[in-house]
């Protein structure tokens, strides 16, 4: 394996909320820290730019609003080539065929792309191109290499490596501020569910229709507890999509006053301690950053038995798992966590050494850089 530090780029074409533009960051420190020369090349708006500047990572202003691929593609290229870059792992749609385009024009580093979601493109035919292109595909979780491989990519160009966060930002959260959180957001006595995750739905909203998160299956599963709760959805912020979950929560018989909208969160480590329950209902999530964020913190986690939250969480360990769709089920696990305190201490005890051994930032950074050396070997 070679010795000499790389010089890799992150490249990233979002804002910095969703939870692939997290594990980018947390992969980017991690590489600085094992010595490599790292870029977080990200849109001048990014909200996670200044965080990767303070931890010493370089951060290259990439795709400016409103603007085209052909506008970024010469100074990209420019930059790769003068800055001698070994890799760029590209972690977004828009990113990835800016990178395609740099290597069809002679862009000589490797180019990489992390795959955070399950791929659901033709079979075999939808991504066979990208095998004479790309050097490898790293997925976030084994459900998503499966599916790479399904859509055509060869597996020799797909390779697991399980997605990781910096566990530290979710061990400690000074009780002064969980204590704000629960006063600001809620109700005295009641039990506090959360949920992390994005307001997505396909093509227009309907509330008839399932969303792509599982909400719905959530506020269906509350209307069966028969405690007080407050619920607590954090990720959507646009008035828009708080407007759609009330809908949809009052369409599903939920009486909307008892939702805390808490809005986008950068610091989430007191809103997990203000839970008592922490659930993610998605039946498709390529890994469940939301669910590994919970167990770091001590906070018993629920999620559907599919995707990467199958890979996640060990029923009855680290969490309880529940059939995916299935409200009644999610309810009994849930209630089973509120009437139980021995099987709470339980799953927190076995969610914090399920973040600690498999999902830290530390574990993915020194399996990536592996992944790396290879590339150049």
């Amino acid at each position: 394996m070679p010795d000499r530090p790389l010089t890799v780029m992150n490249l990233l074409s979002e804002e910095g909320r969703g939870g692939s533009d997290r594990i980018s960051l947390d992969l980017s420190i991690g590489l600085k820290r094992r010595g490599h020369r790292v870029i977080f090349g990200a849109p001048s708006h990014c909200i996670l730019n200044q965080e990767a500047a303070d931890a010493g990572v370089e951060v290259f202003e990439i795709f400016p609003l409103d603007s085209r691929d052909s506008d970024s593609l010469p100074g990209f290229m420019r930059f790769c080539r003068e800055n001698r870059v070994d890799i760029v792992n590209a972690h977004h749609s828009r990113s990835r065929h800016l990178l395609l385009n740099a290597r069809l024009r002679g862009l000589r580093s490797k180019a990489v792309f992390s795959r955070h979601c399950i791929l659901r493109t033709m079979p075999f035919l939808g991504a066979f191109f990208y095998n004479f292109v790309v050097a490898v595909n790293i997925a976030m979780s084994e459900v998503i290499r499966k599916s790479l491989i399904r859509s055509g990519i060869l597996p020799s160009r797909a390779v697991t490596v399980h997605g990781g966060i910096n566990l530290d930002r979710f061990r400690e959260a000074a009780e002064e501020k969980v204590r704000e959180v629960r006063a600001a957001y809620v109700r005295e006595g009641s039990v506090a569910v959360g949920m992390v995750a994005r307001m997505q739905h396909a093509g227009a909203f309907n509330p008839a229709k399932p969303t792509l998160k599982g909400h719905e299956v959530l506020f269906q599963a509350l209307n069966r507890l028969p405690v007080d709760f407050t619920l607590l959805l954090l990720g959507p912020w646009e008035r828009h999509d708080i407007a759609n979950l009330t809908t949809l929560a009052q369409y599903h018989g939920l009486d909307a006053s008892r939702i805390s909208f808490c809005g986008f969160q950068q610091e989430m480590a007191a809103f997990y301690r203000a839970m008592d329950i922490n659930v993610l209902p998605s039946p498709d999530e390529g890994l469940g950053l939301a669910v590994i964020e919970g167990m770091a913190a001590g906070i018993p986690s629920v999620g559907a038995d599919a995707g990467g939250l199958a890979e996640v969480i060990t029923d009855g360990r680290d969490g309880l798992l529940f059939r995916p769709g299935d409200s009644r089920d999610l309810a009994d696990k849930m209630r089973a966590i509120i009437d139980s305190r021995p099987l709470r201490e339980r799953l927190v005890a076995g969610g914090r050494e399920t973040a600690g051994k498999r999902f830290g930032a530390d574990r993915m950074a020194e399996e990536t850089e592996r992944v790396f050396y290879s590339l150049l070997s």
